[in-house]
């Protein structure tokens, strides 16, 4: 673990930035997952009714 922390704290600020921001991202869709695929759902029953 220590070797990638090093690791991400020698890339440029920029790519840490992108690097943080899809880990939120993934947590976000984990967390909302239902939610998600429940729209999903949804969202294909309006067009095939």
């Amino acid at each position: 673990m220590k070797r990638y922390w090093l690791k991400f704290r020698t890339l440029d600020s920029k790519i840490q930035g992108a690097i943080l921001l899809i880990v939120i991202l993934i947590i976000g869709i984990i967390i909302r997952w239902n939610f998600i695929m429940e729209s999903i759902i949804r969202g294909f029953k309006f067009f095939s009714t």
